[in-house]
């Protein structure tokens, strides 16, 4: 006697009756064994398609650790060029409050070694140099600066 299973479905507002028979044994273990398989390779292709991600997402990571190993140095370098740089302006600085120093004494030095009674004695003894009439001055303005450009003698 053969096994046979009974399915309603509904077509419309009737209820149908189908029944059919339910296969012998060897052919519902070979479906079985079928059915395993077919699981088997849908899992195996999961599993594939799981690995493909995965090794996606670390190659997305490592670029991203890359990058930002590469904007650290970048930054490091940046950062030790700035401060080079400093400490070049103010070695620069210092020389030039150094000379600033070093001008300031040279003047005073020639200043306090100048005597103008011995310029005097000098310019009238050994130049023959005269004082000026008065119709020999002439007086001139300036403007407000202290900066002038002379393109000719003075009269």
């Amino acid at each position: 006697m053969t096994e046979v299973k009974t399915y309603y479905y509904t077509d419309g507002n009737t209820v149908r009756q189908v029944e059919q028979p339910l296969p012998d044994r060897h052919t519902r273990e070979r479906e079985i064994r079928e059915e395993r398989e077919r699981k088997r390779r849908q899992a195996r292709r999961k599993a594939q398609a799981a690995m493909r991600r995965k090794r996606v997402y670390s190659m997305y990571i490592v670029s991203v650790a890359v990058a930002l190993v590469g904007l650290f140095v970048g930054y490091i370098n940046l950062t030790n060029s700035i401060t080079t740089h400093m400490d070049n302006i103010s070695a620069l600085e210092q020389n030039i409050s150094d000379l600033k120093a070093s001008n300031s004494a040279t003047e005073s030095r020639i200043a306090s070694a100048t005597n103008l009674g011995d310029i005097k004695t000098v310019a009238i003894n050994e130049m023959g140099m005269v004082y000026a009439n008065a119709d020999q001055i002439v007086y001139y303005d300036m403007d407000s600066s202290d900066y002038m450009n002379q393109y000719h003698n003075i009269p």
